[in-house]
C-alpha cells in the first residue's frame, strides 16, 4: 500500500510517520510512505493509482487541504483520504469529499489505529506479510508472494516466485501465520497452498502456476473449501467430481 502524508508541520509529519510505522509493525502490514510539506509538491507528482491513502492536513500556509482533496477526487476517486486538522469547521465538506475519517489534532495512536483499521477493510488495500527468522536475520514475506509452504528436516520452507525462505521452527508454530488468510488451503499434513496460484487440479494433485504438482488430501479439501466456496468454487466442483462430496451436498 502506498501512503502519503501532506502536512506543513515537520513535528506533525514525524508524529504521523512514527505512528503509522507502529501500526504496520503491530498489524503486520507493509506500506510505502512519502511525506510532503506542501500541497503543491504533492499534486505535482500525483496521478491516478499513485497512492492508496493520503493523510492530509487542512490548514496549511500555501494551499488548503480541502482544495488538495478536491483535486485528488478529480484525478482518482478511489484514493482514500484521512484529514488531520485542529478544527471541526470543515468536517461536513470533508465527508462530502468521501473522506474516510477526520482526525482532530492532537489525536492519539488509538484513534489513528482505528482509522487505519477501517481502511484495512477496503478490499486489497493493505499488503499483509509474515515474518520468519532466516539464519540470524528476520525476513518479511508478503502474503501475496507465498506460492506454498511445506516442511523438511525441521525447517519451514516458504516458496515464493523469487526464492525459498527456510526457517527453523515446527509446522504447528508456523501454521497459524498463513492459516488466518482465506486463500490458503491445507493440501496434506505440513503443506499449505495459496489458492491464487492454483492453475488446475486432477484427481490426485494440485497443479500450480509454476507447473509444480502438490499432492491433495481430499478430506482436507472438504474441510477447507467450506468457508471459501464463494471465492474458490472450483474446490467444491473438484470434490464433487472426485466423488468425495455428494452432488446434493451444499458446502
Amino acid at each position: 500500500m502506498n501512503i502519503a502524508f501532506v502536512d506543513d508541520s515537520l513535528v506533525d509529519r514525524q508524529y504521523l510517520q512514527k505512528n503509522v510505522e507502529r501500526y504496520c509493525f503491530e498489524h503486520k502490514v507493509h506500506m510505502q510512505m512519502n511525506t510532503y510539506d506542501n500541497g503543491t509538491g504533492f499534486l505535482k507528482g500525483f496521478a491516478a493509482g499513485t497512492y492508496d491513502l493520503v493523510l492530509l492536513d487542512i490548514f496549511m500556509d500555501e494551499t488548503s487541504g480541502i482544495h488538495i482533496a478536491e483535486k485528488v477526487r478529480q484525478i482518482d476517486d478511489k484514493c482514500l483520504i484521512i484529514f488531520t486538522t485542529s478544527s471541526q469547521e470543515h468536517a461536513v465538506i470533508a465527508f462530502r469529499l468521501h473522506a474516510l475519517d477526520y482526525l482532530l489534532k492532537p489525536f492519539t495512536y488509538g484513534q489513528l489505529e482505528e482509522s487505519l483499521s477501517r481502511c484495512q477493510k477496503a478490499p486489497k488495500r493493505f499488503s499483509h506479510y509474515i515474518e520468519l527468522k532466516e539464519g540470524r536475520h528476520y525476513t518479511r514475506i508478503l502474503i501475496t508472494d507465498i506460492i506454498y509452504t511445506d516442511y523438511y528436516n525441521h525447517y519451514i520452507q516458504v516458496h515464493t516466485p523469487r526464492n525459498v525462505i527456510r526457517s527453523y521452527m515446527s509446522f504447528p508454530d508456523f501454521a497459524p501465520m498463513p492459516d488466518k488468510y482465506p486463500q490458503f488451503l491445507w493440501c496434506y499434513r505440513n503443506c499449505m497452498v495459496n489458492m491464487d496460484y492454483i492453475k488446475s487440479m486432477d484427481s490426485k494433485d494440485i497443479i500450480l502456476a509454476t507447473e509444480e504438482r502438490i499432492p491433495l488430501h481430499l478430506y482436507l479439501l472438504y474441510q477447507t473449501a467450506h468457508p471459501m466456496d464463494d471465492d474458490y468454487p472450483f474446490l467444491r466442483r473438484h470434490a464433487v467430481r472426485s466423488g468425495f462430496i455428494p452432488r446434493s451436498t451444499r458446502l
